[in-house]
């Protein structure tokens, strides 16, 4: 089955001109992670801490404070030999760029297959820190491969990955286009959300959209107090208590995982999914 990425990610051998690089996007830092690289400094460190959690960043990693307005004084001072940004951040860091070695890296599929363009990052990221992917993208392929089979005799619902934001009237709904809805298309899913998304392959919507859906399974991304308090609102929603799905125990909360991740976030995703479907194919 999927070993976790984490663990597969090799340190970089001892003697190596290991480059000092810093990140100022969370997939980049993922990255480098993964390869086995510790980045010298990187942006928006708790929200990686938060939000991506795994690869663990190490402690004495240094903050450079938020993704589009890094501590210009800070970089100064540590002189990184190269700055990995996503190509997305390029317009609001051309002081960087004309200051340090920078490098722009395409974070979003362009043509909507995320799991191929999170090996296209790896690969890039391992170029420049002069590291290998290829054990790395191997590992991913055989692990989701895996999953994907544990899943394969589960009748043909769809199922809705999603996250409910605290007022308990919306939420972020994960299509095609972004990581987790590439998860499930080679974990051979379908996916329920048939809207509009945006080039992450998020779409917002109103929790009412769930009743055009009342064949799905519904996953949801817990994160913890904001989510909380979200049920918490919808106990005493009547929309909400007659969801289908939720009267027929075809709901589950799953923890959190960073939907614009790379190959380490999309491994650690096809395996919760795959360790929690069949339970919820149990109930219908």
């Amino acid at each position: 089955m999927l070993g976790g990425l984490g663990a597969l990610a090799v340190p970089h051998p001892a003697g190596a001109a290991t480059p000092r690089l810093a990140s100022l996007d969370l997939a980049l830092t993922e990255a480098l992670l993964t390869l086995g690289v510790t980045p010298l400094a990187v942006a928006n460190l708790p929200l990686y801490r938060r939000l991506v959690g795994d690869p663990v960043l190490p402690e004495g990693v240094i903050e450079l404070g938020p993704q589009q307005e890094p501590n210009l004084e800070l970089l100064q001072a540590l002189r990184p030999d190269r700055i990995l940004a996503a190509d997305w951040q390029a317009g609001g860091l051309r002081r960087v760029s004309s200051s340090f070695s920078t490098s722009f890296l395409s974070v979003f599929a362009a043509d909507g297959d995320a799991l191929a363009q999170a090996a296209r990052l790896l690969r890039a990221v391992a170029t420049l820190s002069g590291t290998d992917a290829e054990p790395i993208i191997a590992e991913a392929t055989t692990g989701i491969a895996d999953a994907a089979l544990s899943v394969q005799g589960l009748d043909d619902r769809p199922v809705l990955l999603f996250r409910l934001m605290e007022d308990a009237r919306n939420m972020a709904v994960f299509g095609s286009r972004g990581m987790p809805g590439g998860v499930l298309a080679r974990l051979g899913l379908r996916n329920a959300w048939q809207g509009r998304q945006n080039a992450a392959g998020v779409a917002s919507a109103g929790i009412e959209a769930l009743a055009s859906m009342p064949e799905a399974r519904l996953i949801h991304f817990d994160r913890g107090a904001e989510t909380a308090r979200a049920l918490s609102r919808l106990e005493v929603s009547r929309f909400w208590q007659a969801l289908p799905a939720l009267r027929q125990g075809r709901i589950a909360a799953m923890p959190v995982i960073y939907p614009n991740g790379g190959l380490a976030s999309a491994g650690r995703l096809a395996r919760q999914i795959a360790a929690r479907l069949p339970e919820l194919a149990r109930h219908g």
